[in-house]
């Protein structure tokens, strides 16, 4: 199976543009706050499946394994997921994941994107796994990948006042800084966006 994990790339052309947009008159939560809605960074991970009737039943009873899931759950951080091309099989260079991104719905385009970018016949690709932190609920006002989550709980609390951090929702980088100019610059992507500021 590849997987493929986002990396953290340079380049903050756009993202010094986006600092300079009003702010939304949405509050940012503060650091005290923003620690109590992200999960735990070293906390368990559940691994979801997805069911789907052009999946073969043998790729469907290896997607429900536990031993299976909880190998993936051991290596993949939330947010991730699985995509596979069913014409192709579980076993084929077109099941791609997606891992460490700030919530679900990106993890699943980047994932779905790879998929069909190596499917090479049967019908369209799917998505057969999520993988969320425990206890996962949706509608939370902020939602950050696993290492972003262990950057708010260590050197973010550890740096002195202002701090601002950004994320980056379509590759699950991030930024922390003195700043919002600062912290978007260093998230280093297009659409780095602030998310905590104290």
């Amino acid at each position: 199976m590849n997987i493929t994990l986002s990396t953290r790339l340079a380049g903050a052309v756009l993202a010094l543009a986006a600092t300079t947009l009003p702010v939304l008159a949405q509050e940012l939560p503060n650091m005290r706050e923003a620690r109590r809605l992200v999960f735990a960074e070293r906390g368990a991970v559940e691994v979801t499946y997805i069911d789907n009737a052009d999946v073969s039943s043998q790729d469907r009873a290896f997607l429900q394994l536990d031993a299976f899931q909880d190998q993936l759950a051991a290596s993949i951080p939330y947010y991730g997921a699985v995509a596979m091309a069913p014409g192709m099989g579980l076993q084929s260079e077109a099941t791609v994941a997606g891992a460490n991104f700030h919530d679900e719905e990106n993890a699943r385009a980047f994932a779905l994107a790879g998929c069909e970018e190596a499917r090479r016949s049967g019908p369209d690709c799917v998505i057969v796994l999520v993988i969320r932190p425990e206890g996962w609920e949706p509608g939370r006002s902020l939602q950050l990948n696993t290492e972003a989550t262990a950057a708010l709980r260590g050197d973010f609390r550890r740096m002195g006042r202002p701090r601002a951090m950004a994320i980056s929702d379509s590759t699950g980088q991030w930024g922390i800084g003195e700043s919002r100019e600062t912290a978007v610059s260093n998230c280093g992507q297009e659409d780095c966006r602030v998310v905590v500021v104290d």
